[in-house]
């Protein structure tokens, strides 16, 4: 892919950047359960996906080479995954709140914690369409393997704590729901890096 940072690379970065700022929304919506923070998500959701179409008619039109219009034709979908995945997160977290479903401490720092490594990886991911930094494609191919195997131990801790009773059946199929949409949030962002990898 070319260097150049032109008015394309922008519009790609920004939908990498707005996928941040859905993510930062509802680790809102998880931390305080404010309605306000999964509007907001779900109206930036909207926004990149209303963007995508013309986006794509935008690379197709460009003087760039076949391959290059490929592989950010591609990086556009990861990039729509990404928003499915926020949007199966987003309804997952509403349904904890309306069946007000508690979590462990342990289980609140968990998501916690993905939740943040996630929201760097995007950010590492969107700074990569502009920049073709070696240390932040190092880190985000990292980062992503590092989630791969963090969500099954904590899946497997989980398992283990629900046969002992220590949480809430009713919690697990949301807390199982949450690490898998975390792991494939990872996988898309793994998919972009793979693509604008020099």
């Amino acid at each position: 892919m070319t260097g150049t940072c032109d008015g394309l690379l922008h519009q790609l970065h920004e939908m990498g950047v707005g996928t941040c700022e859905c993510l930062a929304c509802l680790q809102k919506k998880f931390i305080s359960n404010s309605p306000e923070a999964a509007r907001e998500c779900r109206e930036k959701i909207a926004a990149i996906k209303a963007k995508a179409p013309e986006l794509v008619k935008t690379v197709e039109h460009s003087e760039r080479e076949k391959e290059e219009k490929e592989k950010l034709k591609e990086v556009t979908r990861h990039f729509l995954k990404i928003c499915e995945h926020l949007e199966e997160l987003a309804d997952t977290l509403h349904k904890k709140a309306k069946e007000n479903i508690l979590f462990s401490d342990r289980g609140v720092t968990e998501v916690s914690f993905l939740s943040q490594t996630l929201g760097d990886i995007l950010r590492a991911t969107a700074d990569l369409i502009l920049v073709k930094n070696p240390i932040l494609i190092r880190y985000v191919l990292e980062s992503e393997s590092m989630v791969e195997r963090v969500t099954i131990e904590y899946a497997t801790q989980h398992e283990e704590r629900l046969v002992e009773g220590l949480c809430l059946p009713l919690a697990s199929p949301i807390y199982l729901s949450i690490l898998d949409t975390f792991k494939g949030i990872a996988r898309e962002a793994k998919g972009i890096t793979e693509k604008i990898s020099p």
